[in-house]
């Protein structure tokens, strides 16, 4: 009787999603990302485990920063998927494994802090690479990776692997967002590379025999790290100072938010294509807040048509009122339109059904000045105002987090391009902008008496009477 095989591993859905791309052929870097506990080593070393039985003789290697960081993190996730009766033998001095079919997968410290220079890559011949944590590595070591993938040639092999190189990653900024997140997130990621999303709730065999260990994390970690690293949330990131709205936090801001059909919509916006033309929608109950949704045009939906059509499609029976705000320097007639026409008049015509009424300031408000007194909102419920902005404003929250104050006390104005028009834009701050402007028009007064010290302002009523609000 044959010796029944042990089943080492069985992979869960978004985990064969990752084994079949590997070995479709279309793609030359594949990066399963996502969050902590989304089944990302196992997948990764499932697949070279996979390569190697597949393609006798073949060579792999699977990067880590470092060895202590191979040691510590790698191998106690190798220990309990590795095939034993596959393996000849695996030399812990040159952490090479080697199969009775004489593959090898070789575990290989970058080891940046003491190779700057990637010298202990140039003699390193293999068929193709894996990167654990690849946001840990440097972005040289990935294309070096992709010059020594494939420089391996197994010999006497009728069909040889092609070169190809996988990656596991959470959330974070620097280069492999720029590189590659941000661009799968756009559509515009490089041909024969793909990206393959993965959380907790997809590792449903963890969920089934730990389930205690999701309502833990929810219990125990903050609102940032549950976002980022459970999550998987790119566009929220930990604070990391700095930020103009220094007093924003998850915690106690972000919260469910419901519409309700019953009190007017406030809409408030942005004067601005590139990345998108943003609407923050809001709705007010006495002194509280509401951001319960936002519209990001982006282009070709980048004009006021598309973004006034999206809004109509969202709240298509609301019968209780609309007032719109927004950056006041969009006010001016704009000489590419016809005669006496602006960016609100547009705006107004759009929604005409709607009967709105019109709340742009004649002036905006002093940034600094709006900047302190938001952030007073924000950490003591300034004049008894409360914020919340809705868990589905995703774009919103990032700019709140993202957004940096400059030297002069300002927003910090970061500038990015589009890679597919070359168009220059400020990569955060425009949905913090238009909230900035409903804040101060729909609470005026509370904002008077902020920049008053605290004093009851009692207009006088008569001929020469000015009130310089802002």
């Amino acid at each position: 009787m044959a010796e029944k095989q042990e089943i080492l591993f069985e992979p869960f859905a978004k985990q064969q999603e990752f084994i079949d791309a590997a070995f479709s052929g279309k793609y030359s870097f594949i990066t399963f990302g996502g969050a902590i506990r989304g089944g990302k080593s196992y997948g990764l070393l499932a697949t070279f485990i996979l390569l190697s039985k597949i393609f006798p003789g073949s060579r792999w290697a699977i990067v880590r920063k470092d060895l202590p960081t191979i040691k510590k993190n790698l191998y106690p996730s190798w220990d309990k998927i590795k095939p034993t009766k596959f393996i000849k033998s695996h030399n812990h001095d040159t952490h090479e494994v080697t199969f009775k079919n004489d593959s090898k997968i070789i575990f290989f410290p970058e080891s940046f802090d003491t190779d700057k220079d990637l010298n202990r890559w140039r003699g390193l011949e293999v068929n193709g690479f894996g990167f654990e944590e690849i946001n840990e590595c440097q972005q040289q070591s990935l294309f070096k990776a992709f010059e020594r993938a494939g420089s391996y040639i197994i010999k006497n092999a009728k069909v040889q692997p092609k070169p190809i190189v996988l990656s596991t990653c959470n959330p974070t900024n620097g280069w492999f967002k720029d590189l590659v997140y941000e661009p799968f997130k756009n559509g515009t990621l490089r041909t024969g590379w793909h990206y393959i999303q993965s959380r907790i709730y997809d590792n449903l065999p963890l969920l089934k025999e730990q389930p205690d260990y999701l309502p833990s994390l929810q219990a125990n970690l903050n609102r940032y790290e549950f976002e980022v690293f459970v999550e998987g949330n790119w566009d929220i990131q930990l604070k990391t100072g700095g930020e103009f709205y220094k007093c924003f936090e998850l915690n106690k801001h972000v919260k469910p938010v419901n519409y309700n059909p019953d009190i007017p919509l406030h809409i408030s916006w942005d004067d601005n294509v590139n990345p998108y033309l943003p609407c923050g929608i809001f709705q007010i109950e006495g002194k509280t807040i509401k951001m319960i949704d936002e519209i990001s045009g982006i282009t070709p939906g980048n004009t006021v048509k598309s973004v006034c059509q999206e809004f109509v499609r969202r709240y298509p029976s609301h019968k209780s009122g609309l007032f719109i705000y927004g950056d006041a320097t969009a006010n001016k007639q704009d000489t590419k339109l016809e005669k006496g026409y602006n960016f609100f008049r547009l705006i107004m015509d759009n929604l005409a059904e709607y009967k709105p009424t019109n709340r742009v300031l004649a002036s905006n408000p002093s940034v600094v000045m709006r900047g302190n007194w938001i952030n007073t909102v924000f950490e003591k419920n300034y004049g008894d105002l409360t914020f919340i902005i809705g868990e589905n404003c995703r774009t919103a929250i990032n700019d709140f987090i993202l957004l940096k104050e400059a030297s002069d006390g300002t927003k910090l104005k970061e500038m990015g391009s589009d890679p597919k028009t070359g168009a220059r834009f400020q990569k955060v701050g425009h949905y913090t902008d238009l909230f900035d402007y409903v804040m101060c028009s729909a609470f005026s007064e509370e904002f008077l008496k902020y920049q008053r010290g605290g004093k009851t302002f009692t207009p006088y009523i008569g001929k020469n009477n000015s009130r310089n609000m802002y």
